[in-house]
């Protein structure tokens, strides 16, 4: 609970207790202004189009529905007169009785004006509350998204290895095949050499036994001629 609202729980009391206006007639000013004369705000918004970097709350009080008093005077116009030229040099209590004075002229209860920084202050805090529950749902979200995100590339990695190994184990395999390929065939080679150098003469043997002789490589291409 906010400090505003704590002390209009209880109650509040004005500091200006005695009617300066100079008007013996006049009724004396409020000095006590009891928890329940702060009339309760309609429920609170839990969620807010307005985003949360806003720079004015002006659009976070209208959506909350806080409306100034009909005779117009509110925090925001008070505020103004605190500020003014000739109430700048004031002390507090004087520009108090100042403001109270123009209030009660203006047909302005001190206590609307009140009531009306408590709206303000209402509408603020489920602000606050509305947009700490997007951002607890939105990091919600980003949170489990990026696990999925993590499952997502484990499973690929995953499934990309195995295919590296499958692919590293179908070439060994046929590594080793060609290897055999090679060594029995050099063995039928000779067999078949063996067969054949009974009935011919020295190099004469058409069998080749041995590695089979590299295939001839292309020359070189030659530059195209150029004009000179």
């Amino acid at each position: 609970m906010s400090r505003l609202k704590d002390l209009v729980s209880k109650g509040v009391r004005l500091i200006v207790a005695d009617d300066q206006s100079g008007t013996p007639t006049a009724p004396p000013r409020e000095r006590d202004i009891p928890a329940e004369a702060f009339e309760p705000m309609a429920a609170p918004i839990t969620q807010s189009a307005v985003p949360a970097d806003v720079d004015d709350f002006s659009a976070v009080y209208q959506e909350a529905g806080v409306e100034l008093p009909a005779h117009g005077y509110g925090v925001d116009k008070v505020a103004e007169m605190l500020q003014s030229k000739r109430l700048a040099t004031l002390g507090r209590e004087v520009k108090a009785t100042a403001i109270m004075a123009a209030l009660e002229a203006a047909g302005a209860p001190i206590r609307e004006v009140i009531q009306d920084g408590v709206r303000r202050d209402n509408a603020l805090d489920a602000f606050e509350a509305a947009k700490e529950a997007e951002l607890r749902d939105l990091q919600r979200q980003s949170q489990a998204r990026v696990q999925s995100i993590k499952e997502e590339i484990d499973g690929f990695l995953r499934a990309k290895n195995a295919e590296i190994e499958e692919l590293k184990q179908a070439t060994d395999a046929a590594e080793k095949a060609f290897a055999s390929l090679q060594a029995k065939k050099r063995k039928e080679e000779e067999r078949i050499h063996e067969v054949v150098a009974h009935f011919i003469e020295g190099a004469d043997n058409p069998i080749t036994a041995g590695a089979r002789p590299a295939a001839p490589t292309s020359p070189p291409a030659k530059p195209a001629p150029t004009d000179s």
